[in-house]
This record gives structure tokens, sequence and C-alpha cells, in this order.
């Protein structure tokens, strides 16, 4: 599967959508949307979105929140304010995270299905 990887030069303001897997090593100001894909937030990325994905990785900066159908990682190295909602949540030892996690797989889907349906109705 390819992978797409954002920079560190590069910042981005608004939304990304991919159906690929991602890294992000640059700044992102908004929304991302992973289908069927991995998100790897890069060490030196620094990010202040709303994430919805199926697998995401955390390296890096994030303020805002994580939906994640199957799993969210949280390297040693990530800072984490915001939420995170997944089925499975892994926090490694030396990673900064303030907020709370949801692991109820109702409330996932419902985020989810909301997420889709509020950025089809966009298209």
């Amino acid at each position: 599967m390819p992978v797409t990887t954002i920079g560190r030069t590069i910042s981005i303001s608004g939304e990304v959508v991919s159906g690929e897997d991602i890294t992000i090593e640059g700044r992102v100001n908004g929304h991302l949307m992973v289908r069927d894909a991995a998100l790897t937030i890069g060490e030196q990325a620094q990010l202040h979105a709303d994430i919805r994905g199926t697998r995401v990785v955390v390296r890096g900066q994030l303020k805002g929140s994580i939906v994640a159908s199957e799993r969210i990682e949280l390297e040693a190295s990530a800072s984490v304010e915001g939420s995170l909602s997944a089925n499975r949540v892994v926090i490694a030892d030396g990673s900064r995270f303030n907020g709370g996690i949801d692991m109820d797989q109702r409330t996932i889907a419902a985020r989810i299905a909301q997420f889709k349906a509020s950025h089809e109705a966009g298209d």
C-alpha cells in the first residue's frame, strides 16, 4: 500500500482526507480523515486537529481528538492533549497525555458514522 508523507516544512490548514497510509512530519491545523489505512504523526509533527481513522500512531504533538475504529498508539515521544476513542489504546511509558479515553465500541462507531455523514453531506 502506498504511503504519503507530509514533510517537515509543510503546513496545512483545513481538511485532509486519505484512503492510503499517511505520515505527517509537518504541521496540520484542522481535520484529518484516514479511511482503511494508518496515520502516523511523526516526532517533529505539530497538529491541532480532530482525527478520524482506522489506526493512529502518535510520536509528535497533538492537541485535539482521535477516534479510531481499531487502535490508537501513543509512543514514548508523544504529547497529546485531548480525547482518545478506540477499541484499543496503547500509551507507552514516557509519553505525555492529558485528556479522556473512551473504549466503548458503540460510542466509537457512532462518532465515526456521524463524522462520515457530516463530511459526505458537504461533498
